[in-house]
């Protein structure tokens, strides 16, 4: 009598399992797929990072120091691309690595 019950909730967990092995195959094969191409991007991530960097750090620096840099703010139509990219680089991906560092350590103890 509870056979079939039996065997339908065990059928159902391989089935479930099935889908979690899938997934995680997925999750395995898009990470090396990442890793296998970042290299190639790393001079394009550099050379879009860098230059708001620049221009930030010498417009911080000539209005804190007086140094007399003729740095011009930028048009105001650029300034929310040039906010968006500096926090990826210097605030975002800072994050994201420490979260991902404590959360490995955490599921390491």
């Amino acid at each position: 009598m509870l056979a079939p019950i039996l065997k339908g909730i065990e059928n159902g967990q391989n089935t479930q399992r099935d889908v979690a092995v899938q997934v995680v195959q997925a999750e395995i094969a898009a990470n090396q797929a990442k890793a296998a191409i970042a290299p190639a991007f790393k001079g394009l991530i550099y050379g879009i990072g860098i230059p708001p960097a620049v221009h930030f750090g010498a417009m911080c620096a000539s209005a804190t120091f007086d140094l007399g840099w003729p740095v011009h703010d930028l048009p105001p139509a650029y300034v929310p691309i040039e906010a968006t990219i500096l926090t990826a680089f210097f605030v975002s991906s800072p994050l994201t690595t420490l979260v991902r560092a404590g959360a490995a350590r955490l599921l390491k103890a």
